[in-house]
C-alpha cells in the first residue's frame, strides 16, 4: 500500500463517490432529455396551430364578399378573434419556453 490513501476503504469510498455522480448525472441526462423533447411538442403543437390559424386566415380572405359593410364588418370579427388565438399560442409557448429555461438552468448546476 502507497501512502497517497489507496487503501482499501478509500478505494472503496471513492468507487461509491464515483457512483453516486454517475447515478445524478444519469438523473440530470434523463430531465435534460425531457425537457428538450418537451421543447420539442411544444414547439411543433404550436406551428401547427398557427398554420392552422393562417389556413383560416386564408380561406376567410379568399372567400370573403366584397363591399358591403356588413361583410367587412363580419371579417373584422373574424380577423380580432384569431389575432387573439396568435397572441394566445405565442403567450403560451413563452410560457413554456419560460418552464424549460428554469429546468435547464437547474440542471446547469448538476452537470458541473
Amino acid at each position: 500500500m502507497s501512502q497517497h490513501g489507496d487503501s482499501p476503504d478509500a478505494l472503496e469510498a471513492a468507487r461509491r463517490a464515483l457512483a453516486a455522480r454517475a447515478a445524478d448525472l444519469a438523473d440530470a441526462d434523463l430531465a435534460l432529455a425531457e425537457a428538450v423533447a418537451g421543447a420539442h411538442t411544444v414547439a411543433v403543437e404550436s406551428i401547427g396551430r398557427l398554420d392552422a390559424i393562417g389556413a383560416e386566415l386564408d380561406a376567410a380572405a379568399s372567400e370573403a364578399p366584397g363591399g358591403s359593410p356588413a361583410a367587412a364588418h363580419d371579417l373584422s370579427r373574424h380577423l380580432v378573434a384569431k389575432n387573439r388565438d396568435i397572441a394566445a399560442v405565442v403567450s403560451e409557448a413563452r410560457a413554456a419556453a419560460n418552464a424549460k429555461v428554469a429546468a435547464l438552468k437547474e440542471l446547469t448546476d448538476r452537470y458541473r
